[in-house]
């Protein structure tokens, strides 16, 4: 399939319009990445090294070192040294974090379930379409 430069630009600017309208409406405390590498630690407990929470979420390392340390300094997540590696740490959410995660994820979402209610079974097969595509490409470069 082969497609314009100028019809691809179009598509290009839907993304970013749909992105925007899923964009939480409310401020809250945690950055974008903050919410993003609490939601991991929830949802991917086992993956809760830094290296493991890099890879999963695509975040660089540094980013996800930076956000840990913030996290850590609010008291959302707690560190846990691992055994026979003195440098190696694990992190857990924390009851402050967990309440935080909760709250986030209200303001985070409600912005999906809108889209949901207004378009239906188009918007989940949209997700699932764009899930699919990002495992083939994440497939693809680890080949």
């Amino acid at each position: 399939m082969e497609l314009e430069w100028t019809d691809v630009m179009h598509y290009q600017q839907q993304m970013q319009r749909l992105i925007r309208l899923l964009l939480p409406q409310k401020p809250g405390r945690l950055t974008a990445s903050e919410w993003e590498l609490l939601s991991w630690l929830y949802l991917k407990p086992g993956q809760n090294r830094p290296m493991q929470l890099s890879q999963c979420s695509g975040m660089k390392k540094e980013a996800v070192s930076r956000c840990l340390k913030s996290l850590y300094e609010k008291g959302y997540i707690a560190k846990q040294p691992q055994p026979g590696d003195e440098r190696g740490y694990c992190m857990t959410l924390t009851e402050l974090g967990m309440e935080e995660l909760k709250n986030q994820c209200e303001a985070n979402l409600d912005p999906y379930y809108d889209l949901l209610r207004e378009v239906g079974p188009d918007f989940v097969a949209l997700l699932e379409q764009v899930d699919r595509v990002v495992r083939q490409v994440e497939e693809g470069r680890q080949a």
